[in-house]
C-alpha cells in the first residue's frame, strides 16, 4: 500500500466516528472529542514517533498544549479519545493507542505515557520504510 493511501486510511479513522477499512478492519470511537484537537495531538504523536522511532512515548501535556495552542484539559481529552478508538479485525480487538501511565508532578505538570497499538504501528512502519528497501 502506498504512503498516501496509508495516510488517508489513518485520516479516516481520525475524522469518521466509525467505519470499515480495507481487509475488513472496523473502527469506532468510544469517547467523544473535538476532532480538531484530536488531530493536532495525533500530529504531535506522529512527529515524535518518526523522530524517535519508538512505539512507546512519554510526553508532557502542557508542552503539547503550548504547541497546538489549546488548554491542557483539551489535550487530556484528546488523549482519552485517541486511546478510546477501537479497531477490530478477525475477532481481534485493540485500541489505536493505550495510555500506559499518567502522572501529575508536585509543580502541576501532567505527563502521559502512551503505547501505539499494533495496527497503527504496522501502518507507520510501512510509511517509514525506505521505498528502495523491503520492509
Amino acid at each position: 500500500m502506498e504512503r498516501s493511501e496509508i495516510y488517508r486510511m489513518i485520516q479516516r479513522v481520525l475524522s469518521d466516528r466509525e467505519g470499515t477499512l480495507e481487509r475488513g478492519v472496523t473502527f469506532s470511537w468510544t469517547l467523544e472529542g473535538d476532532e480538531r484537537v484530536v488531530g493536532l495531538v495525533f500530529d504531535v504523536i506522529l512527529d515524535r514517533y518518526f523522530l524517535y522511532n519508538k512505539t512507546s512515548l512519554l510526553t508532557e501535556v502542557q508542552e503539547i498544549a503550548r504547541l497546538v495552542e489549546c488548554r491542557p484539559e483539551e489535550i487530556v481529552r484528546a488523549f482519552s479519545c485517541l486511546s478510546g478508538i477501537r479497531l477490530e479485525s478477525n475477532h481481534i480487538i485493540e485500541r489505536l493507542m493505550t495510555i500506559e501511565e499518567a502522572t501529575i508532578s508536585e509543580n502541576g505538570s501532567i505527563r502521559v505515557a502512551i503505547r501505539l497499538g499494533g495496527w497503527l504501528t504496522h501502518q507507520l512502519h510501512q510509511i517509514n520504510c525506505d521505498a528502495l528497501l523491503p520492509c
